[in-house]
């Protein structure tokens, strides 16, 4: 008898707070049938650019991924600039590629994993889990269904 192989997905995505000077990712994991298995909801202290706090979450998430080394295939962002950089590997001198490119060191351990654009829509559960972490003080890390609040 063959045993399933599990695919796993991580969403991922931000939420800013300008006014209080924070922002926010959450990390989400669920598997082929869209049960919730992990997640990360984690707070930051200060204002970034969208795009900055985004590939911050990214370089966290896979971090994470390589860390516990969960079998994960699939990373889901919803900002396209950063999934057509990172799978062009189209970079410019600026501050945000130097992040990327660490990104792309770190996906360099893990060949399997492919990073695709979601639309926003599709994205929901991982940006209410972002904007949720704007109210917290420290990293929430979680393991299963979702915590209730």
């Amino acid at each position: 008898m063959l045993c399933r192989r599990i695919l796993y997905r991580f969403y991922i995505d931000v939420a800013l707070d300008h006014h209080s000077k924070k922002h926010s990712y959450g990390i989400v994991v669920v598997d082929d049938l869209d049960r919730v298995k992990v997640g990360i909801d984690k707070p930051c202290v200060g204002s970034a650019p969208t795009v900055i706090a985004e590939v911050k979450a990214i370089h966290h998430a896979v971090q994470w991924i390589q860390l516990l080394h969960l079998p994960v295939d699939v990373l889901k962002i919803d900002c396209k600039t950063i999934v057509d950089k990172l799978n062009s590997c189209n970079w410019n001198a600026s501050p945000l590629d130097d992040i990327l490119i660490s990104i792309k060191h770190l996906l360099s351990f893990s060949p399997n994993l492919k990073v695709v654009h979601v639309y926003r829509d599709s994205n929901q559960l991982a940006h209410k889990i972002a904007k949720l972490g704007l109210g917290l003080d420290n990293e929430l890390v979680w393991n299963g269904p979702l915590p209730s609040m």
